[in-house]
């Protein structure tokens, strides 16, 4: 088990376990540290953070950037699934497939072949 520790990184600051005071496990493999917490928090008060929060992955190493592909991947594939049920959902309300893709500004074509 505490293998797989090592191996968790923040989601957001790519800080490994190691790195940080805590680390906290959410969903399909995303984790946040205790500092990215505190800037969460921060933006959603209104304040500054101080911190520029652009996410520019060419500036970080390898050994950053390669323990995030799986986490990240999972994210997406968590965040892919939770779509289709809001699809699905919408569907089972009779609600076209024009006016999904209107919401997610594709055509009607595009989101059936892509959801259904």
């Amino acid at each position: 088990m505490f293998d797989n520790l090592k191996k968790r990184h923040c989601s957001f600051c790519g800080k490994s376990a190691q790195e940080v005071k805590k680390l906290v496990a959410g969903p399909a493999g995303v984790h946040i540290c205790g500092a990215c917490v505190d800037i969460c928090q921060a933006v959603t008060q209104g304040g500054d953070t101080g911190v520029n929060l652009a996410f520019d992955p060419k500036t970080w190493p390898k050994e950053r950037l390669l323990p995030l592909l799986k986490p990240v991947s999972n994210a997406v594939d968590a965040q892919r699934e939770h779509l289709q049920t809001i699809v699905d959902a919408l569907r089972a309300q009779d609600v076209s497939w024009a006016e999904i893709g209107k919401q997610l500004g594709v055509s009607r074509q595009t989101v059936w072949e892509r959801f259904s």
